[in-house]
């Protein structure tokens, strides 16, 4: 293939031949379409000469796209193949909002996640084997493993529920790549099903760290803006800004859950629905349940009346051993004391990720084993 036509595979983008977009055939059970991430990084942008663009190879001298995967607010995700070896991978093109974020500067948010990828090296947190360039400033690409599909693409495709081994096997490596991100100082702030991803193999993968954040101890001031609204932790929607891992954890809760009824837990139309339907299913923050909620910000705006133990949800959407449909998952009652520690109010009270991973609901009963959906992907 000569250069011109390499250029040109690479810069069409016509989705009317057989590389149509992989996101137009995914299959979705969702109600509702899920609510956008706010962000603090809106069109804020780098000098443009990075030292990690520096001797990038060509695009087109190394990789032949295969299809574009999917499009998000930060990319464009491609399936190609590696010229030399044929090895498949993930380009994702870095997505510039505008004329003038070409002309002046890198996207932070980009910048970001390539660092934070950089920096975190572990089996359960996808890797960058390198950066790619083509002829304009507005193509660089991040090569990638390449995954077949999401977490929330696998729950959709798999007919009926999760057995506990499988549920136990997702969990523990969603939780040792959360752990180690944790344990590098690193917040992810955006982790969802869909920000997961699943290899052939058994392998999943946190991805999508364009708002991960660095922390310390004591705790600086951060954006509460992060986190899709379904997967917000309580103490960011009342204005926590020195926030630190527990955000993640409560996150982690919400895709437990996910994982159990093959549906999103809280499905918030706005932050104080949102709130509501947290107070509706783990309580009401209290001195004991919650004893630093009145310092919060925006603690005094509302009053919520204050439930029995008897009405909350929790324990009616995942009762124990007595799952509710034929798609929810059996859950034992160390699943469920792991589920309600990790949809803690307090974030103080709220599990970590390695007091999680020691936690006997992976040491007792039956052993973690590899989802049988995995074999279904393509």
């Amino acid at each position: 293939m000569q250069a011109a036509g390499k250029r040109d595979r690479w810069d069409s983008s016509s989705e009317d031949d057989e590389d149509k977009p992989a996101k137009s055939k995914r299959i979705s059970k969702e109600k509702k379409p899920l609510p956008t991430t706010v962000t603090d990084d809106r069109a804020t942008t780098l000098p443009f000469h990075n030292p990690l663009l520096q001797g990038c190879r060509s695009v087109y001298e190394t990789y032949d796209r295969i299809s574009r995967v999917s499009e998000g607010t930060y990319g464009i995700v491609w399936k190609a193949k590696d010229l030399a070896t044929d090895q498949i991978v993930a380009l994702k093109q870095i997505k510039f909002e505008s004329v003038a974020d070409q002309q002046e500067g890198f996207p932070v948010t980009a910048l970001r996640e390539i660092n934070v990828l950089l920096a975190l090296s572990h089996e359960s947190i996808v890797n960058v084997k390198e950066m790619v360039v083509g002829d304009g400033v507005d193509k660089v690409f991040m090569v990638m493993e390449f995954f077949e599909m999401d977490l929330k693409d696998g729950i959709s495709r798999f007919d009926g529920a999760l057995a506990q081994s499988e549920l136990k096997n997702i969990m523990q490596q969603i939780l040792a790549g959360t752990h180690h991100m944790h344990s590098k100082w690193y917040l992810h702030r955006d982790l969802k099903t869909s920000n997961i991803l699943v290899h052939r193999s058994g392998r999943i993968a946190l991805a999508d760290f364009g708002l991960a954040r660095r922390f310390q101890e004591p705790r600086q001031a951060l954006t509460q803006l992060v986190v899709t609204l379904w997967y917000r932790a309580p103490e960011l929607l009342f204005g926590e800004s020195c926030y630190g891992p527990a955000v993640d954890m409560w996150s982690v809760g919400c895709i437990f859950g996910e994982l159990i009824s093959k549906d999103a837990v809280l499905q918030g139309q706005g932050e104080l629905d949102q709130i509501d339907q947290i107070f509706s299913l783990v309580g009401v923050p209290n001195e004991t349940n919650w004893p630093l909620f009145e310092s919060l910000p925006n603690a005094g705006l509302f009053r919520w009346k204050p439930k029995k133990a008897q009405e909350l949800l929790l324990p009616k959407k995942f009762p124990i051993a007595s799952p509710v449909s034929a798609n929810q998952a059996f859950l034992d009652g160390n699943g469920y004391n792991l589920l309600s520690r990790l949809l803690t109010l307090d974030p103080d009270q709220r599990v970590s990720a390695l007091e999680a991973l020691e936690h006997p609901y992976f040491s007792q009963g039956v052993k973690p084993q590899t989802p049988r959906f995995f074999s279904t992907s393509s």
